[in-house]
């Protein structure tokens, strides 16, 4: 069972036959084709309980707070594998960055989303990092079952019914926020399940979480000012030069301190952060080409070959020649 062509007028549509035909994936063993994105058989994933250093995930056992499936935060310092084809069985999964910049990917396209962005994947929709690892940041999730009203975070059954609806047309995977209102709700809900608090008290943080997603996800998306537009082309002009926040501020007429601030508001992660990761983005091109890590080390301003690699991993899971490895397979 191929399906290379799925054009459907409603996405609601789009979003209740998914379910079907993956599980006539699974059951043949064959692949689904949407949009040029190939994907194999998704998995029904349910989050278990974790409690690392770098990964926290609470399960309803934990956090008691009905509806909500997983509560979770995952803390990124280097790259790590990518997530698999999956979904989550009428329910949606909500997924801000707090710090560093993602790509995921639905069965339809790949989204880009940074700080103070929330990415939103609507129930039984396939979504995963489409064979890409998951790069360096912060991040907090949840996941919340649509399917029961009368179990839908301390809601009346009113109540609940107009929430969803309001979730469900929300028109946008990724919704721009203002993330000093919508991250510090996410955080304090964590705290407050982290340390066995009032669940009542968590859901309420959660509720008024979704509903300024919903305010904002009515807003016109408008994101850059003149001046950070003007230093990423500067950025892209010099790639290859050392680029200093002294030099970017100056192009951007501000101070070092208002250009830092005023970048990191708009993108959602740190000039440094964006300028290395525009770096390896195109040593990876470099390396296609047939460029010698030493050579793109140097010509990219990077102390020594060796830190270059480093830096190549922490973005992309692979040192540069296990990238090339990776590209003839």
């Amino acid at each position: 069972y191929i399906i290379s062509k799925y054009n459907l007028a409603s996405n609601y549509v789009h979003r209740t036959n998914l379910k079907f035909f993956t599980a006539v994936c699974a059951l043949h063993n064959c692949r689904i084709t949407f949009g040029g994105i190939k994907m194999t058989a998704s998995l029904n994933w349910k989050d278990s309980f974790t409690d690392t250093k770098d990964r926290v995930i609470y399960t309803y056992s934990q956090h008691r707070i009905p509806g909500v499936s997983a509560l979770a935060h995952h803390s990124i310092t280097s790259a790590i594998p990518s997530l698999e084809w999956h979904y989550h069985e009428n329910s949606f999964e909500f997924s801000m960055a707090a710090q560093g910049a993602f790509t995921f990917s639905t069965e339809t396209a790949s989204y880009k989303f940074s700080g103070g962005d929330v990415m939103v994947n609507f129930p039984n929709e396939v979504h995963g990092t489409n064979h890409l690892p998951v790069t360096t940041g912060d991040l907090y999730w949840f996941q919340l079952t649509v399917s029961d009203e009368n179990q839908f975070l301390f809601l009346n059954p009113q109540a609940a019914r107009s929430l969803i609806a309001q979730l469900m047309k929300i028109p946008h995977h990724i919704v721009q926020t203002d993330a000093d209102q919508t991250l510090p709700l996410l955080k304090n809900a964590f705290k407050l399940i982290r340390r066995g608090g009032n669940p009542q008290m968590a859901a309420t943080y959660l509720q008024l979480f979704l509903h300024l997603l919903i305010s904002f996800s009515s807003e016109e998306q408008f994101r850059l000012s003149p001046d950070i537009g003007r230093t990423l082309n500067y950025i892209m002009d010099h790639i290859t030069e050392a680029l200093t926040l002294d030099e970017l501020a100056s192009v951007a007429n501000l101070s070092c301190s208002q250009y830092k601030q005023k970048f990191k508001k708009q993108m959602g992660i740190s000039p440094r952060y964006y300028i290395n990761q525009q770096k390896i983005e195109y040593s990876k091109m470099l390396l296609q080409d047939g460029m010698s890590v030493t050579d793109i080390a140097m010509l990219l301003n990077f102390n020594t070959s060796s830190y270059f690699s480093t830096v190549f991993k922490k973005y992309t899971l692979f040192s540069p020649l296990e990238y090339l490895k990776t590209l003839e397979h």
